[in-house]
């Protein structure tokens, strides 16, 4: 599967990259819902998710060892 980003505005589509395909090739529009912003909803989680718990755990664990350094706030 390939992707191209593209515009839909009054019911036409126009590319905004140039296809590698000259077609005729079966297609799949998608658009993306712009109100649904999962982000916010996994920010607002009152508990960290499991897999986030393993990493900082993995990650605590190196920096013990001394394979790597906590990150400095201030150089961001």
């Amino acid at each position: 599967m390939k992707a191209v980003k593209a515009i839909y505005r009054n019911g036409q589509i126009t590319f905004a990259e140039k296809p590698a395909d000259t077609g005729p090739v079966e297609v799949l529009v998608v658009f993306p819902d712009v109100a649904d912003d999962r982000w916010e909803a996994i920010l607002n989680e009152e508990t960290p998710r499991p897999a986030f718990l393993k990493f900082v755990e993995e990650c605590q664990a190196e920096i013990q060892k001394g394979r790597a350094k906590p990150l400095n706030l201030e150089r961001l």
